[in-house]
């Protein structure tokens, strides 16, 4: 779920306000984008953010949660380090190959883009850097700027340039994945603290309360370049402001120390992200109309697959998602 909303979304974005700046649409380089983004984020980074978690203790500890604390596949036996190990070799080699293919169609900026994600994401966790285990460095030299890269290498595939408006959509997006973030380390806190080597987040480091207000921010600013957007590009960017509201909301509903009101209000940011996102990016550009129903069964597939796993996360989101009357 996670994944749909950074890079998958990041990319029909990117592509939607390319489409609709250069006017042009290649549809074998939008899903070449689409996997590359796939491959890094959800394979090569998270294959090693499951392995070094695991080695530090962050995602064994009891401590409760849900959507944090890792996929779990090493908790139930579903995978071991060296398997995770290929699952990063092979998703590497498949990202650079297609990387190099839509080089060769577009031009050398491609390779930069795909450089700067593939670093964010390997050194989120990956020792001696491990982005994710120091304060802010995690959120911006890690998400942030992982997002940013995916957005942009989408627009830049279709219109070979950059405009201004890519990058403040790019930045936006980044802004609600980093927000969305943060909300994932609230119940990872103690976790986190007790790991070895300690887990040192931002939510860590500045405490539930800054840290809600430090998560919050983000969210703030996303509606505030939405409707900044809505006002001097287009008027269907209101489409993604109104989502930013709703993902402003649920961070200041959100109650950091509450698993079930953690939960809840990262799946609304989660959902407001995903649905603002593609709705842009499909009335700007309706040929992209196909990935909505793509996004709905990949996410409701990945709640089934989750929860047909018997962990204590999968009964705490059952728990929470049909509380008892």
């Amino acid at each position: 779920i996670p994944v749909l909303l950074w890079s998958f979304t990041a990319i029909v974005l990117g592509t939607g306000i390319a489409v609709a700046e250069a006017g042009r649409f290649d549809p074998w380089l939008f899903v070449e984008a689409l996997l590359i983004g796939v491959l890094i984020q959800g394979y090569e980074t998270h294959a090693v953010n499951e392995i070094y978690d695991w080695r530090s203790g962050t995602d064994g500890d009891p401590s409760p949660r849900v959507l944090s604390g890792g996929s779990r596949v090493l908790l139930a036996g579903l995978l071991t380090e060296r398997q995770l190990w290929a699952i990063f070799g092979v998703s590497s080699i498949l990202a650079w190959l297609l990387a190099v293919d839509v080089f060769l169609r577009t031009g050398p900026v491609v390779l930069v883009l795909v450089a700067i994600g593939y670093a964010a994401g390997l050194l989120y966790t990956a020792p001696p850097v491990q982005t994710s285990y120091r304060p802010f460095a995690g959120d911006w030299l890690g998400g942030f700027t992982g997002v940013t890269a995916a957005g942009l290498g989408a627009y830049y595939v279709q219109a070979l340039t950059i405009s201004v408006t890519a990058v403040l959509f790019a930045v936006a997006h980044a802004c609600v994945c980093v927000g969305m973030l943060l909300m994932h380390h609230y119940l990872d806190m103690d976790a986190d603290s007790r790991a070895r080597p300690q887990k040192r987040t931002t939510i860590v480091f500045l405490g539930p309360r800054i840290g809600k207000v430090y998560a919050t921010s983000f969210a703030i600013a996303v509606v505030g370049i939405g409707a900044g957007l809505a006002l001097l590009w287009r008027g269907e960017t209101i489409l993604f402001a109104a989502a930013g509201v709703i993902g402003l909301v649920a961070h200041a509903r959100a109650n950091p120390r509450d698993v079930g009101s953690v939960t809840r209000h990262e799946l609304t940011v989660i959902r407001a992200g995903i649905g603002g996102g593609l709705a842009l990016a499909v009335v700007l550009a309706p040929i992209l109309l196909p990935v909505v129903p793509v996004a709905i069964t990949l996410y409701l597939g990945h709640l089934r697959v989750a929860l047909s796993v018997r962990t204590p996360a999968a009964e705490q989101y059952e728990t929470i998602a049909n509380p008892p009357t």
